[in-house]
């Protein structure tokens, strides 16, 4: 009687067919799992800037603050008596949720409520669509004993919007509402990126000047007025947040995925004014940004008006070039 069984050749062919296929499917499942998660944050984030147009009318056709105001300030060291908006400043979300600098209580507590992530959840209903899937989270603040979880939040309001009107806004499918501002990352407590620099108690972007009447012209942080906005680093610098690119939402609320894969590196720098870089840092991790693309106002001269960063300027119409724009070429 003959017995019938796999040769040990076989068994090897076989294994090696399962390996080859292995090495094959599992890229592509990496690719998929990250698609879905791509999907799904530019599904969140879209909800949000839903919610953020449910807002502006209900609020006289007025966009949220992008940071809180500081009743208590008298000034500080470098501003004496100046009035402090929260611009620096990190805010818990939800309000009340962190403990530190007495941000669960009163007045702090009821002030950071009106930060934007805030005052919109009763429009989203859930703070769990401010999250980007799938990311680290880091904590920067320190959970309030009894009070909500801190919600990662993954999502940044465009600052440059801060209590401005919508209907200022030139063109509202070009100009981001929100986006991937703390890149690779969800944050427990979170900043708005960009942020104008306001320090006197009128704070509002100022297309033709500085967004604020305070003592913002002899800043240090801003160079000395030539800056009315200031955007932030995080741990993880990158616009390579799904694949090589980022989700944002426009001001119509319209999203979209953007990809920055043909970013040249410094100090070779793209020409375009309408991206919000123009090269990447050749010696940062892959994608990390190097150049913010900073202009005047449209038709104004560099160095007589007032920067912002160019791709998130409400009064963008699309004229902006090399006369007021510092695309990379200094």
């Amino acid at each position: 009687m003959r017995r019938k069984a796999f040769t040990l050749i076989e068994l090897l062919v076989v294994i090696a067919i399962i390996a080859i296929l292995a090495a094959i499917l599992f890229p592509v499942f990496a690719q998929a799992k990250e698609a879905a998660k791509k999907t799904q944050t530019l599904s969140q984030f879209k909800q949000v800037g839903t919610s953020s147009a449910i807002y502006i009318t209900d609020s006289d056709d007025t966009y949220p603050l992008a940071f809180c105001y500081n009743n208590a300030s008298a000034g500080t060291a470098v501003y004496p008596g100046a009035t402090q908006w929260r611009w620096l400043n990190l805010h818990a979300v939800p309000a009340g949720s962190a403990s530190n600098a007495s941000r669960n209580v009163d007045p702090r507590k009821s002030e950071e409520a009106t930060m934007v992530l805030n005052s919109l959840y009763p429009y989203t209903k859930s703070y769990a669509i401010y999250q980007a899937a799938g990311l680290t989270t880091v904590t920067s603040l320190t959970q309030a004993a009894g009070a909500p979880a801190q919600a990662p939040v993954g999502v940044s309001f465009n600052g440059l919007l801060h209590s401005y009107s919508a209907t200022g806004v030139d063109r509202p499918s070009n100009c981001p509402l929100f986006w991937k501002g703390n890149y690779k990352e969800n944050d427990l407590g979170t900043i708005t990126s960009p942020n104008l620099i306001c320090d006197g108690k009128d704070c509002r972007f100022n297309g033709s000047g500085l967004p604020s009447s305070g003592p913002t012209a002899t800043d240090p942080i801003s160079g000395g007025g030539a800056y009315g906005y200031v955007w932030w680093g995080f741990s993880n610098d990158t616009l390579y947040v799904y694949g090589k690119g980022m989700p944002w939402v426009m001001s119509d609320t319209s999203a979209k995925f953007i990809n920055y894969g043909n970013m040249p590196l410094w100090p070779s720098f793209g020409s375009s004014t309408n991206t919000p870089w123009s090269a990447m840092d050749p010696n940062g991790i892959a994608g990390a940004p190097y150049w913010s693309v900073d202009c005047v106002r449209p038709g104004g001269t560099k160095g007589v008006d007032v920067f912002y960063w160019g791709y998130f300027r409400p009064d963008n119409d699309g004229s902006l070039g090399s006369a007021q724009c510092d695309v990379g070429a200094g």
